[in-house]
């Protein structure tokens, strides 16, 4: 890709555009250390919900030097709004490496233009999630949830860190001869969404589809997309789903059999996502969303990372409103049925409704 800090002026304005070339943005993203829910098969997975694309990008001297991948979500029973980026926690604003002051006008360009968007499509609000740039003109900020990102030394450097409670349970998970494998056909992603179907429904949660997970599986690339499956007699009991771009792996997906909790495959299955995560060369772990002095969030917390609260910005067209919350209190009879129901059930309506669900 060209300088573009050869090609512009000082006086030159940004120009912002829908982008329809993947390709181009793929390269943007890749080049500026995005998220890989920035990637352009994310917006995929998104579109086969029935949702609108809106991939925004700024640029001079016809280079790209900054980019904002939105999906429009509406609904009867969830609403309307824009989301960067629906199902995962990082998006947001993606910047040039060569931020300058022109570029900094391009980031005021793509906030106006998003929320003249947010006006004209008349959604409830505008969610600009994990944000790595500050104080985003005319958003305001929150701070709602919490991740710990941990950096990738060595494994005995990453092993040193974990809390001695959680590196015995490690222990004791391989003496009770559970087993580790990484995941690597469709048929072991299979074996990873029936367990999801039954892991979602005891949090009472609907699940993704199938479909979305393949086409991550298949659109990421296999680079990006990394399946820790821990197995007790060949069968699946838990497993972690993680993608990667860059310097940076994100944990996204948790799956896990009740049944066989006391096993400790969960504290086996993240230790092991963390050893491939340091040997595959990447900088940086981020343990996903959960909310502070939760029980996840004392697991997550004792493998060493480092405490980090995502910065997320919303832009309310009427002013101020409320924002959806997993753990809103309104929501816990609706739990309580989804738990009840069978899992052909779950899996048929699910989807349905998991996917008009921006979190």
């Amino acid at each position: 890709m060209s300088d573009s800090r050869t090609t512009r002026t000082a006086n030159e304005e940004p120009t912002i555009e829908r982008c329809a070339d993947s390709t181009a943005w793929n390269r943007f993203v890749e080049r500026v250390d995005g998220p890989p829910f920035a990637l352009w098969a994310w917006g995929d997975a998104a579109e086969a919900y029935g949702h609108d694309r809106w991939y925004l990008v700024a640029r001079e001297g016809g280079d790209i030097v900054a980019a904002l991948p939105l999906v429009h979500m509406s609904s009867r029973l969830f609403g309307s709004k824009l989301v960067s980026p629906p199902y995962g926690e990082r998006g947001s604003v993606l910047l040039s490496d060569d931020s300058d002051a022109a570029t900094d006008r391009a980031v005021d360009r793509l906030l106006e233009r998003t929320r003249a968007l947010a006006n004209a499509l008349g959604v409830e609000f505008v969610s600009l999630r994990g944000s790595r740039v500050s104080g985003l003109s005319g958003f305001e900020h929150r701070r709602r949830f919490v991740t710990f990102q941990l950096p990738l030394e060595s494994p005995e450097t990453i092993w040193d860190g974990i809390k001695d409670s959680r590196q015995r349970q490690v222990a004791q998970a391989e003496d009770a001869e559970l087993t580790y494998r990484e995941g690597n056909s469709l048929s072991d992603l299979e074996a990873y969404y029936r367990l999801s179907l039954r892991s979602m429904r005891g949090h009472g949660t609907p699940p993704h589809s199938f479909a979305f997970h393949r086409t991550l599986w298949e659109e990421l690339g296999e680079d990006n997309v990394h399946l820790g499956m821990v197995e007790r007699n060949g069968e699946l009991i838990n497993a972690i789903l993680d993608f990667s771009l860059g310097s940076t792996v994100y944990q996204w997906g948790v799956v896990n059999d009740y049944e066989y909790r006391d096993l400790n495959g969960g504290s086996l299955a993240l230790w092991k996502s963390l050893e491939w995560a340091s040997e595959a060369g990447h900088e940086t772990y981020e343990f996903g969303r959960t909310r502070e002095g939760s029980g996840v969030y004392l697991f997550k917390k004792s493998f060493g990372g480092q405490k980090t609260w995502y910065d997320d910005y919303h832009y309310f067209p009427t002013g101020t409103g409320e924002l959806p919350h997993p753990d809103d209190d309104t929501y816990d009879r609706a739990k309580e049925l989804w738990q009840r129901l069978p899992i052909p059930v779950t899996q048929y309506v699910g989807p349905r409704i998991r996917g008009k669900i921006s979190l």
